[in-house]
């Protein structure tokens, strides 16, 4: 019954995301989806940028395989578009050359991790739809990352466009899923080296230096020195409630790690994602979701991330049954989480949080929405594409 109502919660908000996408297609920004909405006032705040429409675009490539529905694969296509208009291919720029902008392609700056899902779909979108094109624009955006955007050893937080300084210098945690795009190239290139090298390079680094022993994240460490910065950062590029909410939104890291242990077969990766996931099991809150001990409500895009990082574990054999309850809980807390009126635009998306990083459930945010719709989805049925991790052990 509970599978039943998560592919059902599935398929309705993929169908918002196809009935509110941007699809005119004389607009530069045709392909693009609500991002933030303001349900009480019927408003959508903000579209989605460069990573937020490639998570759309990898959720509806997997409603694609589940469901068989043609328009899903369309909007998916749409969504590529726009993201190919974002990336970077001025000669002259070698610095950022392949790079895709955050917003626009007048957008000064971009974050690696931000295009990096971009280009991940744009990869995905490739395998399932025969584009070849796209397959080579998320290639361009790989060779960079592996080139400049790792120079320091771990990826950079932002890039510019202009001359001006790549700050802040800082290491976030959020790149730990970053891995996970090139175990994707990896299986497309049949192991090209360099990029099985960037995602063990990427993991190891995180986690050694931002997931500890006990499986809490740090979610920021200052270049050279290391220091934890979670408390002190400048909140004008890191306010607090997005470092509390990618404390239990690892943005992957559990799931790049297990598809590591997959495909080289070195335990640390399978250990370390279990670090993550059992310290998340440690501290689920009585709604079914993850958050600050201090905080009354959970952080919705949390639980979604866990839930298909929980699942994933079970699948390849990592665990057994130990997170059974665990995933209950969570898949519940996420059908909770579904805004449900059939008199509103936004039927069918999930409560997230808002601009500020403040969880309000007048508000719903394609970040909480994509990631509830793809772990339902995986919770339902084994018959999805993207986040997932071929089975090798």
């Amino acid at each position: 019954m509970l599978k039943e109502k998560a592919l059902n919660a599935a398929k309705l908000g993929l169908e918002y995301f196809v009935r509110e996408q941007l699809q005119t297609p004389e607009s530069a920004d045709c392909g693009r989806f609500p991002f933030i909405a303001d349900c009480r006032n019927n408003v959508i705040q903000t579209w989605t940028t460069n990573w937020t429409t490639g998570v759309v675009v990898s959720l509806l490539l997997s409603g694609h395989r589940a469901f068989g529905d043609q328009r899903y694969l369309e909007a998916a296509g749409r969504g590529v578009s726009y993201l190919r208009s974002l990336q970077n291919f001025v000669p002259w720029q070698d610095r950022v050359f392949g790079v895709l902008h955050e917003n626009t392609p007048q957008t000064p700056v971009a974050h690696p991790r931000d295009a990096l899902t971009g280009a991940w779909a744009m990869l995905d979108y490739s395998v399932v739809s025969g584009d070849e094109a796209a397959g080579k624009a998320a290639r361009y955006y790989a060779d960079w990352f592996v080139r400049y955007g790792m120079e320091t050893g771990y990826p950079y937080w932002t890039v510019r466009f202009d001359d001006g300084d790549w700050e802040p210098h800082w290491f976030g945690s959020f790149h730990s899923g970053s891995a996970f795009f090139f175990y994707r190239l990896a299986q497309v290139t049949g192991g090209q080296k360099e990029y099985v090298d960037t995602m063990k390079r990427i993991l190891d680094f995180y986690n050694e230096n931002l997931l500890g022993a006990d499986g809490n994240i740090t979610v920021i460490r200052e270049h050279g020195t290391k220091a934890d910065l979670d408390r002190t950062a400048d909140p004008a590029w890191a306010p607090s409630g997005w470092i509390a909410m990618h404390k239990f939104n690892d943005d992957f890291g559990a799931l790049a790690n297990l598809a590591a242990w997959q495909y080289t077969g070195k335990d640390r990766y399978r250990e370390a994602a279990r670090r993550f996931l059992d310290c998340m099991a440690r501290q689920q809150k009585a709604d079914g979701g993850f958050g600050p001990a201090d905080w009354q409500d959970s952080i919705p895009n949390a639980a979604g991330v866990i839930l298909l990082e929980m699942l994933t574990a079970k699948r390849l054999g990592a665990v057994d049954g130990e997170y059974d309850a665990v995933m209950e809980k969570t898949a519940q807390y996420l059908l909770n989480q579904q805004y449900l009126n059939p008199e509103s635009r936004f039927h069918g998306a999930f409560h997230g949080m808002t601009g500020e990083y403040r969880v309000d459930r007048d508000f719903c945010n394609t970040r909480a929405t994509g990631y509830a719709i793809m772990s339902l989805l995986y919770y339902a049925t084994e018959n999805t594409f993207a986040y997932k991790v071929e089975k090798q052990r």
